[in-house]
């Protein structure tokens, strides 16, 4: 076996130090006291505190979490109903149906906000929370069917011939057959539509109704004026339901029987 490079193993290291430093600076400074993160440190929870009371950063933050969620729902759901229709259609329509879907991926989001707007005027919606569903959903949808539509072109067939020979209707057989084979591929496209949602920040720009303010909108705003510690403690638990939320779908087996952990 040949032996690494000890440089290797440096440059891995000073790698992982220039991502993660960073985060482990806001999560730290998210228990500090101090109004604009310095030193000396004095424990305090008084940011979470803060934040979880609904002042400052707590209202948009709920709005952000019920809104993608909301959208995230609906994505996921008709991301399956489209999934399993392009798996009746013909190989080379279902192939141009995925070319023209991931078109919403390959466009920049803010030529899409300018567009969807610009199409939401016209017929009458404008900016309104039905619009930035809309278009958030326009978003996200891509996204699940990309995850989902080869986890199933990849589900052995026979099996749901053979549920269907001892009697299962197609119902039974998607619910008992094809959903919980899924379910892996179900639960990381739905985390990557709220992931993708939740941080929209362009597309709720252009599309939220004038005075409504999400998460990514609000704390541009606060940027722009100044440094707010309570931005420290929303960051904090961002990074940890995110990293929860992986390892959960990780655990789950998907992309191998054990999980990537």
């Amino acid at each position: 076996m040949k032996k690494r490079a000890p440089w290797l193993k440096l440059i891995m290291v000073l790698t992982y130090l220039f991502l993660f430093a960073p985060i482990i600076v806001v999560m730290v400074m998210s228990f500090n006291t101090s109004q604009y993160g310095t030193l000396p440190f004095v424990f305090t929870t008084g940011w979470y505190q803060r934040l979880l009371s609904g002042v400052g950063l707590g209202k948009a933050t709920w709005l952000s979490i019920w809104f993608s969620l909301l959208v995230t729902l609906a994505g996921s759901l008709v991301g399956i109903l489209t999934s399993l229709g392009l798996r009746r259609m013909p190989e080379t329509w279902a192939r141009r149906f995925i070319s023209w879907l991931n078109l919403a991926v390959i466009i920049p989001w803010l030529v899409l906000g300018i567009a969807l707007l610009m199409i939401f005027n016209f017929v009458g919606l404008g900016r309104s929370y039905t619009g930035m569903f809309l278009g958030n959903f326009v978003c996200v949808l891509p996204y699940v069917v990309m995850l989902v539509y080869p986890a199933l072109l990849a589900l052995d067939k026979n099996v749901e011939y053979a549920a269907r020979t001892l009697g299962a209707s197609p119902r039974r057989t998607l619910v008992t057959i094809v959903l919980p084979a899924l379910l892996p591929a179900i639960l990381t496209s739905s985390l990557m539509a709220f992931m993708v949602c939740f941080n929209n920040f362009v597309i709720q720009y252009y599309l939220a109704p004038f005075g409504i303010r999400t998460l990514p909108m609000e704390i541009y705003n606060l940027v722009r004026v100044g440094y707010k510690p309570d931005i420290n403690a929303l960051a904090t638990i961002m990074i940890l339901v995110s990293v929860s939320l992986v390892l959960l779908v990780n655990r789950l087996g998907y992309g191998s029987k054990k999980g990537f952990f």
